[in-house]
């Protein structure tokens, strides 16, 4: 025989909730006082747990805080000792008119800058050089290798045969240049450079020339004379 019907509302069941401690929360309804004992205990461990969960979160906070700063403070030391000492440079003071010099090079202040008019006049007081003239005398040129025979150990009775070897070669001319040969000056050098053992002055001087004629023919011919009948013989000396 079946049960007789039941009639009238069923009571609904109290729900559950879950706190976000993942603890139940406390019943709602008629049954909710007794377990209302429980909740003091069961809100205890749960403020312990998170309390124990937001101090540990607090030292790791604290800790990577610290190294923030830490990194900040020690980073600029470097640089911060490097302002110092620039800081403590003592100041430098030259004069105006102070010249500057490198390794190859020199620099002077602009104070120091010349004036167009100082300027002008310098470049006015600049002469190019002109090169020695060449001194064709031959009367002189005569009269001074006259004046050297006793020199070379010659006597005077030499000068006339020099006197007709260098009027044939050169006409006693400083100058003379055999365009063919390129024989220079009045002992007709050839080359013309030789005579530069003599003196610096050869090409314009003619008692450079003479000193070296005369030196030439002493080591070659022994006298003018000695000279003057080679070139009789064949047509040079």
């Amino acid at each position: 025989m079946s049960a007789a019907p039941q009639r009238g509302r069923r009571r609904a069941e109290p729900t559950r909730r879950t706190s976000v401690f993942g603890l139940p929360a406390a019943r709602t309804g008629a049954h909710s006082g007794a377990h209302s004992a429980d909740q003091p205990a069961a809100f205890s461990a749960v403020a312990t747990t998170t309390a124990k969960c937001m101090a540990a979160v607090a030292v790791v906070g604290a800790l990577v805080a610290t190294g923030a700063v830490v990194q900040q403070i020690n980073a600029p030391a470097a640089d911060i000792s490097a302002v110092a000492a620039v800081a403590a440079l003592p100041d430098v003071h030259a004069p105006a008119d102070a010249a500057i010099s490198f390794p190859g090079l020199e620099v002077a202040s602009s104070a120091a800058t010349k004036s167009p008019d100082q300027v002008k006049a310098e470049a006015d007081a600049v002469h190019p050089v002109t090169p020695p003239a060449v001194v064709d005398d031959p009367a002189a040129a005569q009269a001074y290798a006259a004046g050297q025979l006793a020199g070379f150990g010659w006597g005077a009775d030499q000068m006339s045969c020099l006197t007709q070897l260098w009027q044939r070669e050169s006409e006693w001319l400083t100058s003379a240049e055999n365009v063919s040969s390129g024989a220079y000056g009045i002992a007709q050098s050839l080359p013309a450079s030789k005579m530069e053992s003599t003196g610096g002055d050869w090409a314009t001087n003619y008692q450079t020339q003479i000193r070296w004629g005369m030196g030439y023919i002493q080591g070659r011919y022994g006298s003018p004379c000695g000279a003057w009948g080679h070139s009789n013989a064949v047509g040079w000396y």
